[in-house]
């Protein structure tokens, strides 16, 4: 029995050594597994096979140490301001349109050309924008709402905002104001593009006769263009509350507006922008371009451009427009 113990002991004294020698230089390892190793003279070099620099075991970290991805935020349907951008570029060219003296081939080709870059499937979209950056551009009303913010707290705000809207808004100084500016800044638009679609199509009748409006034209030439403006991109700044038009209407535009207005001042852009979105007048406005393009293709002579631009380039947008804003 002595013999055994005295063997045991014995083994005892030699592995703990060779344990504690394996442990340091797989600490060792680890300390310097970041840095690229030098190899002494006679050892292989880190180039070699796999199977010789395999000794040591994989590493596997629990689960715990695994970092789980952070979850995307979310973000708005659309940029308000640069959507409202583009609708208002569009309305401001129907405002010059109207204001040109002669008609020439050149000027025709340039507003087919111009209301191709700015006419997208988001002009119903740019247009509702447009009524909520004014609502939220009227001083009083953004100022109300600051000061809510600065008693309650901004997230007491949104929960008030977001259970009842009607009853808080109607706390809020100014938001009748508010809503009836949107609604006139709308009207305002409507109105110069109907005066353009109007204008335009009266001028496709009394040029007809003149020789410039009957030089005979390449139809593919002119869709080629027409594809080529659409799908270019249009640098526009993005509109801030000092470029709002203060035109006012009798009756308000839709209260989700003045809500959407709201949410924009309290810096919820992804909320105010899920209130104005709506499938159809992105529907709208593509029936808009096939419609201008079928025109084209049939069409030879400036003067029956003239009538695309009048029937559909303004007159069918409008109308996405005031479905949009319904």
């Amino acid at each position: 029995m002595k013999r055994i113990i005295a063997i045991s002991v014995l083994a005892v004294s030699v592995c703990i050594p060779v344990l504690a020698v394996q442990a340091s230089v797989l600490d060792l390892q680890d300390a310097t597994s970041g840095q690229m190793p030098v190899p002494a003279a006679g050892e292989p070099s880190a180039t070699a096979p796999a199977a010789q620099a395999a000794e040591v075991p994989p590493t596997t970290l629990p689960p715990e140490a695994i970092a789980t991805p952070l979850p995307l935020a979310e973000v708005p349907a659309f940029d308000l301001a640069a959507t409202a951008a583009r609708f208002n570029a569009l309305v401001g060219e129907a405002d010059r349109l109207t204001t040109l003296r002669t008609l020439t081939p050149e000027a025709v080709e340039g507003a087919l050309l111009s209301t191709a870059r700015l006419s997208s499937s988001g002009i119903s979209e740019g247009a509702a924008s447009y009524a909520v950056l004014s609502a939220s551009a009227h001083a009083p009303f953004a100022s109300s709402l600051q000061t809510a913010v600065n008693l309650l707290g901004r997230d007491a705000v949104l929960e008030r905002l977001k259970n009842d809207p009607e009853a808080f808004l109607g706390l809020v100084a100014s938001s009748n104001e508010a809503a009836t500016i949107a609604s006139g800044v709308m009207a305002d638009s409507l109105v110069k593009m109907d005066k353009a679609s109007q204008v335009l199509g009266d001028a496709a009748y009394s040029v007809q006769k003149e020789a410039w409006a009957q030089r005979e034209m390449d139809p593919q030439l002119i869709l080629a263009a027409h594809r080529t403006a659409s799908a270019s991109p249009v640098e526009l700044s993005p509109l801030g509350a000092s470029d709002m038009r203060n035109t006012r209407a009798e009756a308000p535009l839709d209260k989700r507006f003045l809500v959407a207005a709201a949410y924009h001042v309290l810096g919820d852009d992804v909320t105010s922008t899920k209130l104005i979105t709506r499938t159809g007048g992105k529907m709208c406005m593509t029936r808009v371009q096939l419609n201008v393009r079928q025109c084209l293709a049939a069409s030879r002579y400036p003067y029956e451009h003239l009538f695309c631009l009048a029937r559909h380039s303004f007159q069918e947008s409008s109308g996405c427009v005031r479905d949009a804003i319904r």
